[in-house]
């Protein structure tokens, strides 16, 4: 049964959703040509894709051309305002570029050649003849036969590509090179040259070697392949000259999962039915099996063909099957499923050293709040070492999402598909936070890999309570605290028996809202389903959307001896500038919970509580002087501002600044107050990476 795992080919496989990437690809490509007849002495352009395995780099460059015929002019010319003239060159340029050749090159194949067996640029050299001999069906000829015809001569190099595929001098000749990350594998090799420091760069001599032959008429280049694309970037820019410009490959949404879905066909089935023909049925739908395969994969194209193959076997080796969202949950969240499905990633998900594995929490805190970063963002690994954070995804096996805002500005969000948790999971049971927060990151639902709002502030409460509960529950000083306002929070315990997660659960809305699959919120009018269904004890749940009806936080508590329970509502107000939360705010959070939780669910449970915590970063002046700068507890009776009268068995408290200051900590509120103040959305340079590192350290001290 093995073997049959190993299979990557139960369907055939056409590109979608790759639009942008086209995009910005032939307008690079135009660039070259630009700058290549208006000054010899230009800068190259190369498009340039540093990914991980499964962002869909080769099958993009092996389709590129297809995808810019199928696009028409939409390739080049878009909406911006270009004259009538710009536009007929660009016409001109996308003709020559339907005609093009794609050669194909693949640097496993790269080697020490004869007769300069040191020399990189012979290699490749040789390597791209011999890469167009085997694209025509012939075998290679000898390396020495080669070097006399072509030696290191770039005219002669390509003169001599153009005999063997039978090309045009003004046909175009895309040569794309993939895995150019066996260069980081290449030291001994060849004679690289030398810095004055000794030290050597490959990827440098590479470019070098390409910005050479970019000086060809009528050739382009796109280069591929897992390496650290940034830090190659910035060295090409200043050392070799030449313009890297990258290629996103995002991960797919659902919508293209859906295409992809319906598009492909496997031969595999009789009659070579469409892949949602197979896998879906009258009670599954095709947007069902989309969204599932988007929560496990994250839109990895790689990762989703793997799980897609894995279901298809499934599927041909029991008939019978009919998916469902229950069978396929159980079908891939086996440990054969998973392996099979990172298999291309095991062997370096394995061999992290220490000091990578110290970075996965930072990385997975990223990724869990939604804190965005920039392209040159670095992590100091010490005093003296510091990597480009975009790299450090990749070479931690994660992926990244671009995002792009409505300013333009372009930044990037850690993902880290299900698929990639389910196996990472299982290296990190001794580190018990980590292992926490990627439970987490499960449980987001996938609704979240599209929220835009940084949820740093509430994630982080969320966690800390969750730790407190776990591990520090007599210990905690925001516990005593609530157990001194409150002697309903006093007689609660406070213990968590095990540990699970914190989880993210459908938002409440005036009305529920509804999907052909399910309700995707609660209503206003839900809390007794809410309570008695959703909410189970010792659990801390997050509502999906932070401008829902509801807390930011939700928990149910058991009471210690008596048959009271507590249903615990935690509003998590940041207030970043100079305005703090006032009293008619906290009027508003107490009548859309402690009143309809009451109305609709406390009169019914008679034994049952209810309690809302205002946690606020700021009060207003008017709070803070009104509650003597402390914490206070309102009771059943008590008004708050005139306006609310706390309903029976209910409590509302109000938690002075001093006291969420010493929970979250100082120095984390104090960064986290500056990111804020101008952005809801703000991005892990204006948080701090040390801010965020600061944050594990502080999670880590509750365990």
């Amino acid at each position: 049964m093995s073997g049959v795992f190993q299979r990557e080919d139960m369907y055939e496989t056409v590109v979608v959703d790759r639009e942008q990437d086209v995009v910005i690809t032939t307008g690079q490509l135009y660039v070259l040509q630009v700058r290549r007849e208006v000054d010899r002495s230009f800068k190259p352009v190369i498009p340039f894709a540093p990914h991980l395995f499964g962002s869909g780099k080769t099958r993009f460059v092996k389709s590129y051309l297809e995808l810019v015929k199928s696009m028409g002019e939409r390739a080049l010319i878009g909406p911006e305002n270009i004259s009538d003239c710009e536009k007929d060159r660009r016409r001109s340029f996308l003709d020559k570029l339907h005609e093009a050749v794609l050669l194909y090159v693949d640097l496993t194949e790269l080697k020490p050649t004869d007769p300069k067996e040191k020399s990189l640029e012979w290699a490749v050299y040789y390597l791209i003849v011999q890469a167009a001999y085997v694209s025509i069906g012939e075998e290679p000829k000898d390396e020495e036969d080669v070097y006399k015809e072509c030696r290191t001569r770039a005219h002669k190099l390509i003169k001599k590509i153009r005999e063997v595929l039978n090309l045009r001098t003004d046909q175009f000749l895309l040569v794309a090179f993939d895995e150019v990350g066996v260069l980081d594998e290449s030291y001994g090799e060849f004679d690289f040259e030398r810095t004055q420091d000794g030290k050597v760069f490959p990827y440098n001599d590479f470019v070098g070697i390409i910005r050479g032959l970019c000086k060809e008429d009528n050739v382009f280049f796109i280069v591929v392949g897992k390496s650290e694309g940034l830090n190659i970037r910035n060295y090409a820019i200043s050392v070799s000259r030449v313009e890297l410009t990258f290629i996103p490959l995002s991960p797919l949404e659902k919508d293209s999962i859906i295409e992809h879905l319906e598009k492909n066909s496997s031969s595999m089935f009789t009659g070579s039915p469409k892949v949602s023909q197979i896998l879906c049925h009258q009670h599954f739908s095709t947007n069902e099996l989309a969204e599932l395969l988007l929560e496990l994969t994250g839109g990895v194209p790689g990762l989703l063909v793997k799980a897609i193959n894995y279901l298809l076997h499934c599927k041909l080796s029991q008939d019978h099957l009919l998916l469902s969202k229950e069978s396929f949950w159980m079908i891939m969240n086996d440990s054969i499923a998973t392996n099979f499905c990172v298999d291309p990633l095991l062997p370096r998900l394995s061999s992290l050293s220490e000091t990578r594995h110290r970075l996965l929490k930072m990385l997975t805190l990223l990724a869990l709040y939604r804190i965005r970063f920039e392209l040159d963002e670095l992590v100091h690994l010490s005093s003296t070492c510091a990597v480009f954070l975009f790299d450090l995804v990749t070479d931690m096996c994660f992926y990244r999402r671009l995002i792009v805002d409505e300013n333009h500005q372009e930044r990037y969000e850690v993902l880290i598909p299900k698929l990639l948790i389910g196996y990472i999971e299982q290296s990190v049971r001794n580190d018990r936070l980590e292992w926490l927060l990627l439970q987490t990151l499960k449980s987001q639902p996938v609704e979240f890999f599209y929220e835009s709002k940084c949820r740093v502030f509430e994630g982080l409460v969320a966690t800390m309570f969750y730790l407190h509960f776990c591990y520090h529950p007599t210990d905690s000083l925001m516990f005593s605290i609530l157990g001194q306002l409150s002697s309903v929070w006093k007689e609660m315990n406070l213990k968590f028996s095990s540990e699970s997660t914190a989880y993210y659960m459908k938002s409440i809305h005036y009305t529920t809202s509804t999907s052909e699959v399910e309700r995707t919120t609660f209503g206003i009018n839900d809390w007794k389903k809410i309570v008695e269904e959703m909410l189970e004890f010792e659990k801390i749940y997050i509502p999906f959307e932070p401008t829902s009806r509801s807390p930011d936080i939700l928990f149910k508590l058991h009471g210690r001896t008596s048959g009271q329970n507590l249903i615990v509502g935690i509003a998590c107000k940041g207030r970043w500038s100079s305005n703090g939360i006032r009293w008619n705010e906290i009027v508003d959070e107490a009548c859309k919970f402690l009143q309809p939780v009451h109305d609709q669910v406390v009169t019914v449970h008679p034994t049952l509580h209810c309690m809302l915590v205002i946690m606020s970063t700021k009060l207003s002046t008017s709070v803070a002087t009104d509650l003597n700068h402390s914490s206070h507890c309102y009771s059943f009776g008590d008004r708050v501002a005139g306006a609310f009268r706390i309903p029976l068995n209910c409590e509302l408290i109000i938690l002075s600044e001093s006291d969420v200051e010493n929970f979250i900590g100082k120095d984390i509120l104090s960064s986290l107050r500056s990111a804020f103040k101008s952005t809801d959305n703000p991005h892990s340079r204006s948080i701090g990476i040390s801010t965020v590192q600061e944050m594990v350290l502080s999670l880590s001290k509750n365990i």
